[in-house]
């Protein structure tokens, strides 16, 4: 079996390092599945054209990306993740102005594979920190 977890390295390079958005085409299946709620105001599709949308809302509002995977684990056609996303954000993200204040955020991902194309994906995403860095919500 290939190793997956090179395939969500890929993912975050290509996808939030590059901006390159059409790389969607050729790292998830048609018929894709994203059970991750999408952020307010962002109506998701289904399949990969749903998730460009999703990821887009992201990709459109945060530039400068990095993203550091702490640990990846494979167990047959699924692989889990943690790690940091680091971005600046410099455009409207779900009505709220550009802060450009640089952000990181934790995140967990689950990804189903069929072959070596992502068919499912689980993921929990630390917002109340973005937000909170971003400016918009108070420090706990």
């Amino acid at each position: 079996m290939a190793d997956l977890k090179d395939q969500m390295r890929r993912f975050n390079k290509e996808v939030f390092e590059n901006g390159n958005i059409d790389a969607i085409d050729e790292l998830l299946t048609e018929n894709f599945i994203e059970h991750q709620p999408p952020p307010p105001g962002v109506e998701v599709k289904p399949g990969r054209e749903g998730v460009k949308a999703f990821l887009k809302a992201y990709i459109d509002a945060f530039s400068d990306w990095s993203t550091e995977i702490n640990q990846l684990i494979q167990e047959g056609d699924t692989v889990v993740g943690h790690g940091h996303y680091t971005a600046t954000h410099t455009g409207t993200f779900v009505g709220i102005p550009a802060t450009n204040k640089r952000i990181t955020v934790e995140g967990i991902d689950i990804v189903r594979f069929e072959g070596d194309r992502a068919a499912e994906h689980w993921g929990l995403l630390d917002a109340m920190s973005m937000l909170t860095q971003m400016g918009v919500m108070p420090q706990m």
